[in-house]
């Protein structure tokens, strides 16, 4: 029987296809983190190190209350292993290691993260290279900013 539309017409092949599209794609069976905290983008200079390792330079790509994704070029650990991460503004924390990519991975902080605190951290230690860009080119940073003043190229 064909597939039909709230009129009785056949419904053309692309309609079907993108009502498929449309669905909610359910989370994969076993998933256990259905919920995720909203994460902010950073790039702020981090050390880490752990149990007979030494500390490494990395950059934290995201921070959110619970966690952090690392990126770093040398620093490679496994899934559960046990680092030390020194943050401006932070101090030490103590996280475990939750997943593993290609130059990044991600941690799940022992204790928690003041995400605001680290923001301010962020933007104090950005304030003279916020101040040079506002001057040289008119633009604010910390300034939320629409593309409704943009010109198409």
């Amino acid at each position: 029987m064909a597939d039909l539309d709230a009129y009785g017409d056949v419904r053309p092949e692309w309609l079907k296809a993108l009502a498929l599209r449309a669905r909610p794609v359910p989370p994969p069976p076993g998933a256990d983190h259905p919920h995720r905290s909203p994460r902010v983008r950073t790039l702020i200079r981090a050390v880490i190190g752990g149990e007979g390792r030494p500390g490494e330079d990395v950059i934290v790509r995201n921070v959110s209350p619970g966690g952090m994704c690392i990126a770093s070029r040398t620093l490679q650990p496994s899934c559960g292993e046990t680092l030390h991460v020194a943050l401006p503004g932070q101090g030490n924390l103590k996280a475990q290691v939750r997943w593993v990519g290609d130059g990044e991975f991600g941690i799940q902080l022992m204790g928690g993260l003041d995400v605001g605190e680290v923001q301010a951290t962020n933007r104090q230690r950005n304030a003279g290279f916020s101040a040079a860009l506002e001057r040289l080119l008119g633009v604010r940073p910390q300034k939320e900013r629409t593309s409704s003043g943009l010109r198409p190229c």
